[in-house]
């Protein structure tokens, strides 16, 4: 009995021997706790780049709207075309296939009637 003993206290001691070693032991961080952090982290991180990226291509295109309606403001194009330049685009639209005949033949007539 004495060897059952001394191997109930011997067990015992270990065990709180253990205890005492893991609860002043700090907690680490495993590897899968490394690789989902580092994920979550990309993937802010990525967030916030292509934001940025859209805000800035959102600025670079407001500021190129804005010089082209100072230019357009800034020289009006003149509306009134020629009779031959308004045939000559329409012959170009008729051969490019962009209008059928019958309409090529209604607007090439409503451009002479206007003569």
């Amino acid at each position: 009995m004495s060897r059952n003993r001394e191997f109930i206290i011997a067990t015992t001691g270990a065990a709180v021997l253990s205890a005492t070693l893991l609860t002043h032991v700090p907690a680490q961080a495993s590897d899968t706790g490394a690789f989902v952090g580092g994920m979550l982290t990309s993937r802010v991180l990525g967030n916030m780049r292509q934001r940025t990226e859209a805000e800035q291509q959102q600025a670079y295109y407001a500021q190129q709207s804005a010089q082209q309606q100072q230019v357009q403001q800034a020289a009006p194009v003149s509306s009134t075309k020629s009779t031959e330049q308004k045939l000559d685009e329409l012959n170009k639209l008729a051969a490019g296939g962009y209008i059928t005949p019958e309409e090529y033949k209604a607007k090439k007539q409503a451009i002479i009637d206007a003569m």
